[in-house]
Protein backbone atom coordinates (compact mmCIF):
# COMPACT_ATOMS: atom_id res chain seq x y z
CA UNK A 1 0.00 0.00 0.00
CA UNK A 2 2.70 2.19 1.29
CA UNK A 3 4.38 1.97 -2.37
CA UNK A 4 1.07 2.94 -3.93
CA UNK A 5 1.03 5.62 -2.27
CA UNK A 6 5.10 6.45 -3.07
CA UNK A 7 4.30 5.76 -6.76
CA UNK A 8 1.31 8.05 -6.98
CA UNK A 9 2.91 11.01 -5.64
CA UNK A 10 5.75 10.70 -7.41
CA UNK A 11 3.47 10.94 -10.27
CA UNK A 12 1.36 13.96 -9.13
CA UNK A 13 5.17 15.55 -8.61
CA UNK A 14 6.25 14.81 -12.23
CA UNK A 15 2.99 16.21 -13.53
CA UNK A 16 3.16 19.08 -11.45
CA UNK A 17 6.95 19.92 -13.24
CA UNK A 18 5.56 18.81 -16.06
CA UNK A 19 3.31 21.66 -15.91
CA UNK A 20 5.42 24.34 -14.81
CA UNK A 21 8.00 23.70 -17.75
CA UNK A 22 5.61 23.80 -20.50
CA UNK A 23 5.77 26.65 -22.91
CA UNK A 24 3.52 27.73 -25.16
CA UNK A 25 4.07 30.67 -28.63
CA UNK A 26 2.06 33.73 -28.92
CA UNK A 27 1.43 36.30 -31.93
CA UNK A 28 0.56 39.69 -31.21
CA UNK A 29 -1.60 41.30 -33.89
CA UNK A 30 -0.98 44.58 -34.87
CA UNK A 31 -3.85 46.98 -35.35
CA UNK A 32 -4.05 50.72 -36.46
CA UNK A 33 -6.80 53.42 -34.97
CA UNK A 34 -7.83 56.85 -36.38
CA UNK A 35 -10.47 59.57 -35.48
CA UNK A 36 -12.34 56.06 -33.67
CA UNK A 37 -12.50 54.27 -36.23
CA UNK A 38 -9.36 51.59 -37.92
CA UNK A 39 -7.18 53.46 -40.62
CA UNK A 40 -7.96 53.07 -44.42
CA UNK A 41 -4.73 54.21 -46.20
CA UNK A 42 -4.88 56.49 -48.86
CA UNK A 43 -8.17 58.19 -48.06
CA UNK A 44 -8.09 62.43 -47.30
CA UNK A 45 -10.91 61.97 -44.41
CA UNK A 46 -8.87 62.70 -41.31
CA UNK A 47 -8.33 65.31 -38.95
CA UNK A 48 -6.33 66.14 -36.05
CA UNK A 49 -6.17 68.49 -33.39
CA UNK A 50 -4.58 71.40 -34.96
CA UNK A 51 -7.81 70.99 -37.39
CA UNK A 52 -5.13 69.74 -40.68
CA UNK A 53 -6.68 67.51 -42.94
CA UNK A 54 -4.78 64.90 -44.31
CA UNK A 55 -4.34 61.11 -44.79
CA UNK A 56 -1.78 58.63 -44.47
CA UNK A 57 0.04 56.37 -47.14
CA UNK A 58 2.18 53.43 -45.04
CA UNK A 59 3.47 53.24 -41.45
CA UNK A 60 6.72 51.49 -40.91
CA UNK A 61 8.17 51.41 -37.29
CA UNK A 62 10.41 49.03 -35.30
CA UNK A 63 9.54 48.04 -31.61
CA UNK A 64 11.99 46.02 -29.51
CA UNK A 65 12.63 44.66 -26.20
CA UNK A 66 8.74 43.14 -26.00
CA UNK A 67 7.99 41.74 -22.58
CA UNK A 68 4.98 40.02 -20.42
CA UNK A 69 5.79 40.10 -16.66
CA UNK A 70 3.60 37.10 -14.51
CA UNK A 71 1.79 37.48 -11.07
CA UNK A 72 4.65 37.01 -9.34
CA UNK A 73 6.30 40.33 -11.58
CA UNK A 74 8.53 38.64 -13.36
CA UNK A 75 9.20 40.07 -17.17
CA UNK A 76 9.51 37.57 -19.86
CA UNK A 77 11.02 38.55 -23.07
CA UNK A 78 9.37 37.59 -25.77
CA UNK A 79 11.81 36.89 -28.95
CA UNK A 80 10.94 36.37 -33.02
CA UNK A 81 10.21 32.99 -33.43
CA UNK A 82 12.36 30.85 -36.09
CA UNK A 83 14.90 33.40 -36.16
CA UNK A 84 18.86 33.00 -35.33
CA UNK A 85 19.72 35.29 -32.49
CA UNK A 86 22.07 37.14 -34.65
CA UNK A 87 23.43 40.71 -32.61
CA UNK A 88 20.01 40.63 -31.11
CA UNK A 89 18.58 41.08 -33.89
CA UNK A 90 15.53 38.48 -32.54
CA UNK A 91 14.24 41.39 -29.68
CA UNK A 92 13.50 43.57 -32.76
CA UNK A 93 10.11 43.34 -34.42
CA UNK A 94 9.62 45.53 -37.81
CA UNK A 95 5.87 46.66 -39.02
CA UNK A 96 5.05 47.84 -42.47
CA UNK A 97 1.09 48.35 -43.12
CA UNK A 98 2.42 47.70 -47.03
CA UNK A 99 3.48 44.25 -45.46
CA UNK A 100 0.23 42.16 -44.07
CA UNK A 101 2.19 39.56 -42.74
CA UNK A 102 4.15 41.93 -40.79
CA UNK A 103 1.21 42.84 -38.92
CA UNK A 104 1.51 39.70 -36.78
CA UNK A 105 4.39 39.25 -34.34
CA UNK A 106 5.16 35.55 -34.07
CA UNK A 107 7.25 35.23 -31.23
CA UNK A 108 9.07 32.05 -29.54
CA UNK A 109 7.49 29.70 -26.31
CA UNK A 110 7.28 31.16 -22.77
CA UNK A 111 5.96 29.56 -20.17
CA UNK A 112 2.18 29.13 -19.78
CA UNK A 113 0.21 30.83 -17.13
CA UNK A 114 -1.28 34.29 -16.23
CA UNK A 115 0.01 37.44 -17.31
CA UNK A 116 -0.20 41.28 -16.10
CA UNK A 117 1.61 43.30 -17.93
CA UNK A 118 3.07 44.07 -21.33
CA UNK A 119 6.61 46.06 -21.81
CA UNK A 120 8.01 47.42 -24.87
CA UNK A 121 10.81 50.24 -26.71
CA UNK A 122 9.21 52.54 -29.26
CA UNK A 123 12.11 52.17 -31.82
CA UNK A 124 15.57 51.01 -30.68
CA UNK A 125 17.63 51.97 -27.89
CA UNK A 126 21.28 52.68 -27.96
CA UNK A 127 22.63 48.62 -27.64
CA UNK A 128 20.35 47.88 -30.73
CA UNK A 129 20.01 51.15 -32.69
CA UNK A 130 23.66 50.41 -34.71
CA UNK A 131 24.48 51.40 -38.09
CA UNK A 132 24.23 47.67 -40.09
CA UNK A 133 22.18 45.69 -38.00
CA UNK A 134 19.78 45.38 -40.90
CA UNK A 135 21.80 43.77 -44.57
CA UNK A 136 18.48 43.37 -46.05
CA UNK A 137 15.39 45.17 -47.02
CA UNK A 138 12.32 46.78 -45.76
CA UNK A 139 14.31 46.81 -42.59
CA UNK A 140 17.53 47.88 -43.82
CA UNK A 141 15.43 50.87 -46.07
CA UNK A 142 14.65 52.08 -42.28
CA UNK A 143 18.39 53.53 -42.05
CA UNK A 144 18.78 56.68 -40.54
CA UNK A 145 21.79 59.03 -42.24
CA UNK A 146 25.16 58.60 -40.51
CA UNK A 147 25.64 61.98 -40.19
CA UNK A 148 22.22 62.54 -38.51
CA UNK A 149 23.61 59.92 -35.78
CA UNK A 150 23.37 57.04 -37.45
CA UNK A 151 21.01 53.62 -36.83
CA UNK A 152 17.69 53.70 -38.07
CA UNK A 153 13.98 55.14 -38.11
CA UNK A 154 11.83 54.28 -35.13
CA UNK A 155 8.91 55.34 -37.37
CA UNK A 156 8.30 56.68 -40.80
CA UNK A 157 4.39 57.92 -40.98
CA UNK A 158 4.16 59.16 -44.38
CA UNK A 159 0.83 60.25 -46.09
CA UNK A 160 0.03 63.80 -46.93
CA UNK A 161 -2.11 66.66 -45.36
CA UNK A 162 -3.91 69.96 -46.72
CA UNK A 163 -1.65 72.85 -46.03
CA UNK A 164 -3.04 76.74 -45.21
CA UNK A 165 -2.94 77.07 -48.88
CA UNK A 166 -5.73 74.56 -49.83
CA UNK A 167 -2.92 72.58 -51.34
CA UNK A 168 -1.58 68.95 -50.74
CA UNK A 169 1.66 68.73 -49.36
CA UNK A 170 3.81 65.86 -47.64
CA UNK A 171 3.34 64.30 -44.62
CA UNK A 172 6.61 62.54 -43.12
CA UNK A 173 6.73 61.89 -39.59
CA UNK A 174 10.08 60.53 -39.09
CA UNK A 175 11.33 59.56 -35.85
CA UNK A 176 14.58 58.25 -34.63
CA UNK A 177 17.46 59.74 -32.74
CA UNK A 178 18.08 63.69 -32.33
CA UNK A 179 20.52 66.06 -33.17
CA UNK A 180 21.73 69.59 -32.36
CA UNK A 181 22.61 72.14 -35.24
CA UNK A 182 25.58 71.52 -36.33
CA UNK A 183 24.99 67.51 -36.03
CA UNK A 184 27.76 67.41 -33.01
CA UNK A 185 25.65 65.84 -30.28
CA UNK A 186 22.67 63.49 -30.75
CA UNK A 187 20.02 62.86 -27.97
CA UNK A 188 17.66 59.03 -27.96
CA UNK A 189 14.36 60.18 -28.54
CA UNK A 190 12.79 56.47 -27.88
CA UNK A 191 10.59 55.48 -25.52
CA UNK A 192 8.94 52.40 -23.16
CA UNK A 193 5.58 51.47 -23.01
CA UNK A 194 4.48 49.94 -20.67
CA UNK A 195 0.63 48.42 -20.35
CA UNK A 196 -1.73 46.19 -17.93
CA UNK A 197 -2.70 43.34 -19.46
CA UNK A 198 -5.28 39.94 -18.76
CA UNK A 199 -3.43 37.68 -21.07
CA UNK A 200 -3.59 34.27 -19.78
CA UNK A 201 -1.42 31.79 -22.05
CA UNK A 202 -2.49 28.23 -22.46
CA UNK A 203 -1.24 25.09 -23.90
CA UNK A 204 -1.89 23.74 -27.46
CA UNK A 205 -4.00 27.05 -27.81
CA UNK A 206 -3.95 29.65 -30.20
CA UNK A 207 -2.60 32.77 -27.80
CA UNK A 208 -3.36 35.50 -29.29
CA UNK A 209 -2.82 39.78 -28.22
CA UNK A 210 -3.93 42.66 -29.85
CA UNK A 211 -2.20 45.92 -29.84
CA UNK A 212 -3.14 49.11 -31.94
CA UNK A 213 -1.44 52.46 -31.86
CA UNK A 214 -3.62 55.07 -31.83
CA UNK A 215 -2.64 57.38 -34.65
CA UNK A 216 -4.08 60.56 -33.76
CA UNK A 217 -2.93 60.78 -30.31
CA UNK A 218 0.68 61.06 -32.05
CA UNK A 219 -0.76 64.74 -32.96
CA UNK A 220 -2.13 65.50 -29.28
CA UNK A 221 -1.80 65.39 -25.37
CA UNK A 222 0.03 67.34 -24.12
CA UNK A 223 1.11 68.80 -27.56
CA UNK A 224 -0.80 70.19 -30.51
CA UNK A 225 1.16 68.97 -33.89
CA UNK A 226 0.30 71.57 -36.70
CA UNK A 227 1.28 70.13 -39.76
CA UNK A 228 1.82 73.56 -41.62
CA UNK A 229 4.97 73.62 -38.73
CA UNK A 230 5.82 69.65 -37.90
CA UNK A 231 4.50 68.49 -41.23
CA UNK A 232 7.88 67.23 -42.25
CA UNK A 233 11.39 67.44 -42.58
CA UNK A 234 11.42 66.78 -39.06
CA UNK A 235 14.37 64.73 -39.00
CA UNK A 236 16.44 67.36 -37.97
CA UNK A 237 14.16 68.96 -35.71
CA UNK A 238 15.04 67.73 -32.57
CA UNK A 239 11.91 70.14 -30.92
CA UNK A 240 9.52 68.55 -32.99
CA UNK A 241 11.16 64.88 -32.38
CA UNK A 242 10.67 65.78 -28.41
CA UNK A 243 6.75 66.72 -28.99
CA UNK A 244 6.26 63.85 -30.64
CA UNK A 245 7.96 61.30 -28.16
CA UNK A 246 6.24 63.10 -25.25
CA UNK A 247 2.64 62.39 -27.17
CA UNK A 248 3.96 58.82 -27.74
CA UNK A 249 2.76 57.74 -24.36
CA UNK A 250 -0.90 56.85 -24.99
CA UNK A 251 -0.65 55.82 -28.77
CA UNK A 252 -0.52 52.40 -27.81
CA UNK A 253 -3.31 50.63 -26.35
CA UNK A 254 -4.01 46.94 -25.64
CA UNK A 255 -7.55 45.73 -27.80
CA UNK A 256 -8.36 45.78 -31.75
CA UNK A 257 -8.95 49.11 -33.08
CA UNK A 258 -12.13 50.66 -32.57
CA UNK A 259 -15.41 49.92 -34.59
CA UNK A 260 -17.20 53.11 -33.57
CA UNK A 261 -20.61 52.78 -34.94
CA UNK A 262 -21.22 56.28 -35.09
CA UNK A 263 -17.93 56.50 -37.69
CA UNK A 264 -18.52 55.27 -41.46
CA UNK A 265 -17.13 51.63 -40.39
CA UNK A 266 -14.66 51.32 -43.57
CA UNK A 267 -13.99 48.01 -42.67
CA UNK A 268 -17.45 46.50 -43.15
CA UNK A 269 -16.76 46.78 -47.19
CA UNK A 270 -13.37 46.42 -48.21
CA UNK A 271 -14.46 47.66 -51.92
CA UNK A 272 -15.81 50.85 -50.09
CA UNK A 273 -11.83 52.27 -49.78
CA UNK A 274 -11.37 51.19 -53.36
CA UNK A 275 -14.16 53.22 -54.43
CA UNK A 276 -13.09 56.36 -52.19
CA UNK A 277 -9.86 56.77 -54.32
CA UNK A 278 -11.90 56.36 -57.15
CA UNK A 279 -14.32 59.45 -56.33
CA UNK A 280 -11.24 61.20 -54.64
CA UNK A 281 -9.02 60.99 -58.37
CA UNK A 282 -12.16 62.61 -59.62
CA UNK A 283 -12.42 65.30 -57.47
CA UNK A 284 -8.14 66.16 -57.95
CA UNK A 285 -9.41 69.78 -59.49
CA UNK A 286 -10.89 70.85 -55.95
CA UNK A 287 -8.42 70.19 -52.94
CA UNK A 288 -10.97 71.54 -50.69
CA UNK A 289 -13.82 69.00 -51.36
CA UNK A 290 -11.73 65.90 -50.80
CA UNK A 291 -13.29 65.17 -47.04
CA UNK A 292 -15.11 61.97 -46.96
CA UNK A 293 -18.67 63.42 -45.87
CA UNK A 294 -18.96 65.70 -48.76
CA UNK A 295 -17.94 62.51 -50.86
CA UNK A 296 -20.36 60.31 -49.18
CA UNK A 297 -22.58 62.69 -50.06
CA UNK A 298 -21.95 62.63 -53.85
CA UNK A 299 -22.11 59.46 -53.69
CA UNK A 300 -25.95 59.15 -51.75
CA UNK A 301 -27.26 61.90 -53.85
CA UNK A 302 -26.24 59.27 -57.20
CA UNK A 303 -24.12 62.18 -59.19
CA UNK A 304 -21.92 59.39 -60.05
CA UNK A 305 -23.75 57.03 -62.54
CA UNK A 306 -20.96 54.45 -62.24
CA UNK A 307 -22.06 51.20 -60.74
CA UNK A 308 -18.67 50.88 -59.32
CA UNK A 309 -20.16 53.99 -56.64
CA UNK A 310 -23.12 52.03 -55.64
CA UNK A 311 -23.81 51.38 -52.28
Amino acid sequence: MKTKIVVFLFALLAAACSKRNEKAEIDINIGYEINNMPLVTDTLCYNNEAGNTFLVTEVQWFLSNLELQNEASNWTPLLQRNLLDTAGINRVFYMDTNIPESQTLHTQSLPIGHYTALRFTFGLDETDNQTGLFNDPPESEMFWPDMLGGGYHYMKLNGKYLNDEGRLAPLAIHLGIGQNEDCTEFYQNYFIVELPIDFTVKANAENQLDLTMVIDNWFRNPHTIDFNEFGSHIMQNQTAQRLLNGNGKDVFRIGKPTENENNIDMRKDNKLAEKFKIVMQKATPKPHFWNWEKVKERIVDSKFKDSRFKI
